[in-house]
């Protein structure tokens, strides 16, 4: 079984194109009633069609409607005789994700945990999102800076299955190193990051590792090499658009390091309220775009405030603003499980 972790930023519209709901049994397959499609009563309650499969987690089994030669029955079938889940990116997953881009770590573990709880019974089964919902969790707990809570986490995750695969154990070694980080134990995060880059290929864990060794190598006032390794995110891996505020935001930061009298022909302290302007403009909603506002100058944050609104108006984006990459068409699919 392969895992590839991959999200892309038009997850809605590959969503959108998905088939429905579905559990597949040997010799069948059901439609599912999706837990996370809402109704509109007070408070509201998931919608079900009686028809279509509906999932007792207390039991571990699945109940639906049958109806034959006018004669209604209930056919049940048990949770673990599910061979391949089909299953469009749920809605609570991506509200999670957006929920620890724009820095609410809690609305993001509310929702990735009802995600989990679901696909818990099936976690290994191909299809499923229990993995890619736990890196989600892992996200929200590095937010909250719970270390403890993440140990936790950590400890139980590392027990799984899923931790064999290259790419989930590639994950947790990431978050053991942003635990370290948070210590102080900024030159050993430096050469583990540098080491496991040269052994990893995905976009998505470069990008995460980019960003971890950046964030080290600002913390030990190495800020030319803090600068060089953050941009190479938005150069080289400009499609994974949850990481660019996070590079351009240290990007920022590590040029105002640098500044200094000796270099103040270069300018740097204006370089970086420019990158602090493209996050703005760019990423209005990300929790970056609120440091870069406290971090500008007022007329500064006036002027890339007034300049956002314009964009989200319809208008062109000003010159030379930088914009993440979007997904080539093979990328474009979401996934799961595999």
């Amino acid at each position: 079984m392969r895992l590839s972790l991959l999200f892309p930023a038009l997850a809605l519209l590959a969503a959108a194109s998905s088939p429905a709901q579905t559990f597949v049994f040997k010799g069948e397959r059901w439609e599912i009633n999706d837990p996370f499609t809402l109704d509109n009563s007070i408070p509201p309650k998931p919608v079900v069609d009686s028809k279509k499969g509906t999932v007792n987690a207390i039991k571990g089994s699945i109940e639906r409607t049958s109806i034959s030669g006018g004669i209604e029955a209930t056919l049940t079938r048990k949770l673990s005789e599910v061979t391949e889940v089909i299953w469009p990116a749920p809605s609570r997953l991506r509200e999670a994700q957006a929920n620890v881009s724009r820095g609410e770590p809690a609305k993001a573990l509310d929702n990735i945990e009802a995600v989990l709880k679901f696909f818990e019974p099936i976690k290994n089964v191909p299809g499923s999102w229990w993995v890619k919902a736990s890196i989600v969790k892992l996200d929200a707990l590095d937010r909250l800076q719970n270390d403890a809570a993440t140990a936790a986490f950590l400890d139980a995750f590392e027990k799984e299955d899923a931790a064999k695969l290259p790419e989930v154990a590639t994950q947790i070694q990431l978050a053991r190193l942003m635990q370290r980080a948070r210590k102080g134990d900024h030159e050993a995060v430096i050469k583990e990051s540098t080491e496991l880059l040269a052994k990893i290929e995905s976009a998505e864990l470069q990008a995460r590792l980019h960003i971890v060794k950046g964030n080290s190598l600002l913390a030990a006032k190495k800020y030319e090499a803090a600068m060089t390794t953050y941009l190479r995110v938005p150069v080289f891996f400009g499609s994974e658009t949850e990481f660019i505020p996070k590079a351009l935001l240290g990007a920022a930061r590590s040029f105002r390091g640098m500044d200094s009298p000796a270099l103040r022909d270069q300018k740097l302290e204006s370089v970086s309220n420019r990158y602090l302007y493209d996050i703005i403009v760019s990423y209005p909603v990300s929790k970056e775009a609120e440091e870069a506002k406290a971090m500008l100058p007022k007329e500064e944050r006036a002027k890339a405030e007034a300049d956002q609104k314009k964009v989200a108006a319809g208008g062109p984006l000003p010159e030379g603003v930088i914009m993440a990459k979007p997904k080539l068409a093979a990328e474009e699919k979401v996934e799961a499980n595999k």
